[in-house]
């Protein structure tokens, strides 16, 4: 392992950032009371604190609340702004162990930042590397490993 891997944990648990049901109410414009429905319906959980038994929610459920509320903003029955918050936040996980896993190190290749993003076969010959042009448009390149020898 090597480069900017190596700096981040292996294993980094956002869920251990909390908020309180004040901070998420006034983030996300939601009042306490729909966020104690939400919970109530079983749409998001919260944590007790065991100092203060206040209700505290961790990072997957400030996602899911932002979620919920921007499809109730364009109109979706809660059930159905519930729903597709759920099945958003399964891609979010997934995307999230991708890329802990799929993430080498940044470089710099012909004086440009690119991300490697690890071995593009299964003979581990080639590096695939992914940059963002000025028009933020996605370009990718294999680059062939110059074996040693």
């Amino acid at each position: 392992m090597s480069g900017l891997k190596k700096l981040f944990p292996e294993k980094i648990d956002l869920n251990r950032l909390i908020f309180k049901i004040g901070e998420v109410s006034k983030m996300m414009d939601v009042s306490t009371r729909q966020l104690r429905y939400w919970e109530q319906k079983g749409y998001i959980t919260s944590i007790r604190d065991d100092k203060s038994r206040s209700r505290v929610f961790n990072m997957e459920n400030l996602n899911k609340v932002t979620l919920i509320k921007h499809y109730l903003d364009k109109g979706f029955t809660l059930t159905a702004a519930n729903e597709t918050a759920s099945e958003n936040i399964a891609k979010m996980r997934y995307l999230r162990r991708f890329m802990m896993n799929a993430f080498e190190d940044v470089e710099t290749i012909d004086g440009q930042p690119v991300v490697n993003l690890g071995y593009f076969n299964e003979e581990k010959t080639s590096i695939l590397y992914a940059s963002v042009d000025e028009n933020d448009e996605i370009k990718y390149r294999v680059v062939d490993i110059k074996k040693e020898g």
